[in-house]
């Protein structure tokens, strides 16, 4: 016994494409820029630093005097002693004036200008402090600048760009079939 078939064969349809790539070309050229800017002006105004020193009357001190300091001081002392002379004659006639308040007078004035005066015994440091004298001035320095701006100018560039657009194209590669086959039927003729 023998039984039927059915024999089916199908091939599916196959398509293909053709593709052609878009093609981009693109530049873009540099700007052009222009750059100016005038130099920056420095002005500086300085006083210089001064250092004074006087060592006159320290050099005075150690007797390393000059002929005409040497000069004034003899002078000064001199009429120092002429006025301290005036005023002690001064008041030795005023005594005398005065006899009749001071029987004792002439003796007294007699006894004071024979007697030597008592000098005053001290320590003394050479120079004096304070005797010689020194004074500093830092000075100034003043800086000031004057900047100015850059004058920039810029040309921008377009870009330039050349599309070449793609293509796709589709054709038929394989065709779709579809194939039936029967087996085992057998076929009456009888009719």
């Amino acid at each position: 016994m023998q039984f039927p078939q059915i024999r089916i064969q199908s091939t599916f349809a196959k398509l293909g494409l053709q593709v052609e790539k878009p093609i981009l070309d693109f530049q873009q050229p540099k700007a052009e820029m222009n750059i100016h800017q005038q130099n920056a002006e420095m002005e500086i105004e300085r006083v210089a630093p001064t250092l004074e020193m006087d060592s006159y009357e320290a050099r005075a001190d150690i007797d390393l005097k000059s002929v005409r300091r040497r000069i004034e001081d003899a002078f000064n002392d001199g009429y120092q002693a002429w006025l301290d002379g005036l005023a002690r004659v001064s008041q030795q006639g005023d005594q005398m004036m005065k006899v009749q308040n001071n029987k004792n007078a002439i003796s007294d004035i007699s006894k004071e200008n024979s007697t030597n005066p008592i000098y005053d015994v001290n320590i003394a440091f050479v120079p004096r402090y304070g005797s010689f004298k020194m004074s500093y001035d830092p000075g100034s320095l003043e800086i000031n600048w004057t900047t100015h701006k850059p004058e920039i100018e810029v040309i921008p560039q377009r870009p330039t760009t050349n599309i070449t657009p793609g293509q796709v194209s589709s054709y038929m590669d394989i065709w779709n079939d579809l194939k039936i086959d029967y087996t085992g039927i057998t076929i009456d003729q009888k009719g």
